[in-house]
């Protein structure tokens, strides 16, 4: 099935994203007779996305987390810019990847975490993500990565077919749990699991459960040095103008 969407504007790319992670869980997600007769759940609601304004420590953010319901979006501390830092984790077709193995080796990664479930967040940031590839100057040089961090779920075949769903570009990755778990404690990304209302943890988590992380976009050099951070929903222009100043920062002070 193919959906086509009007050309972007300010409005509607973010409908387009919604849309079109929408479709993709309706066609993806099993649905069994249980659930079919289950009573339909109360709404959920989620937190605004991160921000400059609102970034705060990795502890602060996990009290901020516990304090909402549900949500998508959780304020964290951003990374340490100037640090190396490097992922060992499941690729395509189910295979051990590293960021030193092609198709990331000699490339700037732009990496976000998230979850193909998601309703809002990732679908935006992975349009974006496709969008700044036609915008930038040198777009082979940049390589996108999508981290989940709803492993239970999202396997290599699920990440593979959500990614493409916004550019063949995006390499999802996923991997076990502690492996998740101990690459985003790096990023210092924040996660974690409620259902009904409570946080949960692996690996006992309830059938229905909902998934809230951090919102910030990395952009690492092919030295593996974090060189800037940006926010989720800043836009396709705002971000390939914001990649093109750091990479060209950065090889100016590699030359």
């Amino acid at each position: 099935m193919r959906v086509v969407f009007q050309p972007e504007t300010a409005m509607t790319y973010p409908l387009r994203s919604l849309l079109a992670a929408t479709l993709f869980t309706a066609l993806t997600t099993p649905v069994t007779l249980a659930e079919q007769a289950a009573p339909a759940a109360a709404p959920e609601t989620t937190t605004p996305a991160a921000t400059s304004e609102t970034t705060a420590s990795a502890a602060t953010a996990e009290i901020a987390a516990d304090a909402v319901p549900t949500g998508t979006a959780v304020p964290t501390a951003p990374p340490v810019i100037g640090d190396t830092y490097h992922f060992a984790l499941t690729g395509p077709e189910d295979k051990p990847v590293t960021d030193a193995d092609a198709p990331f080796a000699d490339k700037y990664l732009l990496l976000a975490f998230g979850f193909t479930s998601c309703p809002d967040v990732c679908p935006t940031t992975l349009y974006e993500f496709g969008e700044m590839l036609k915008k930038v100057k040198e777009p082979d040089v940049i390589q996108p990565v999508f981290i989940s961090i709803d492993p239970l779920r999202d396997n290599s075949k699920v990440l593979n077919q959500y990614t493409n769903y916004f550019s063949p570009r995006i390499i999802g990755l996923t991997g076990d749990m502690p492996t998740i778990e101990a690459t985003a404690k790096r990023f210092n990304a924040t996660f974690g699991y409620r259902h009904k209302g409570k946080k949960v943890t692996p690996p006992d988590l309830p059938q229905g459960y909902t998934v809230y992380h951090s919102t910030m976009i990395y952009l690492l050099s092919p030295k593996r040095e974090m060189i800037d951070v940006f926010d989720y929903q800043s836009g396709a222009d705002k971000l390939a103008r914001d990649i093109e100043k750091a990479i060209a920062k950065d090889r100016g002070d590699k030359a």
